[in-house]
């Protein structure tokens, strides 16, 4: 059999657990999905800022994105580092905390106490973040972002099932081994033991007079 068809075999089988694993915890893996595309969005932000190209983006009314993806609120304060580098970083870690949930209960493993706690706290500060953006945005620049909206609601929701997975606690895991049958010992004689009891069994015969004959048996 090839390479092909040794792929081919056991792609089904990877699918079924990987889906089997999907159902067993769909907020963890919906987290995931997000976190991939909130990162696939901050690298085409961060992409356009290096290169100086703008942003394919709606202009009219309240949107342009030019102006929010080069004003001072797009980088991080004191720096010339654009803010989308610690959304990728913040997107990472989130996927990486529910990365790690799917992880546990695949191996059928206890998570540890506190890791649904920290990523909580995690998700809580990238959506305190995005807050003070939403704000600038809409007070100090009087402008949307499509792309940056995008980001935001992303966060928003991460963060809501990051506190849903939280309240919900980690799953039941079976920990408990199945209990092996006890064979049973069955006893057997030794050819010492089993020649005496077969021996103790057969009655002796009584001893014969010189003349052959037996002695009369006594009467009682």
């Amino acid at each position: 059999m090839s390479a092909a068809d040794d792929a081919a075999t056991s792609s089904p089988g990877a699918f079924d657990r990987m889906w089997t694993l999907v159902r067993r915890a769909p907020l963890a893996a919906a987290v995931i999905a997000l976190a991939l595309v909130g990162l696939g969005i901050s690298i085409y932000l961060t992409v356009d800022h290096y290169s100086g190209v703008e942003p394919v983006c709606i202009v009219g009314s309240v949107f342009d994105c030019v102006k929010v993806t080069t004003s001072a609120f797009s980088v991080i304060p004191g720096t010339p580092i654009p803010i989308t580098i610690p959304g990728m970083l913040w997107f990472v870690v989130s996927g990486g905390f529910a990365a790690a949930m799917l992880w546990y209960l695949a191996h059928e493993q206890r998570e540890p106490s506190r890791l649904r706690l920290w990523f909580v706290l995690w998700a809580g500060v990238g959506l305190v973040f995005v807050l003070y953006l939403v704000y600038a945005e809409i007070v100090q620049l009087r402008a949307i972002c499509p792309w940056c909206t995008g980001v935001h609601v992303l966060t928003l929701v991460i963060f809501l099932l990051a506190l849903r997975l939280w309240q919900d606690g980690p799953p039941e895991i079976d920990t408990r081994k199945v209990a092996k049958p006890a064979t049973t010992r069955a006893t057997v004689a030794t050819p010492s033991v089993a020649s005496s009891a077969t021996s103790a069994a057969v009655p002796t015969a009584a001893p014969r007079s010189p003349t052959g004959q037996r002695p009369p048996r006594r009467r009682r």
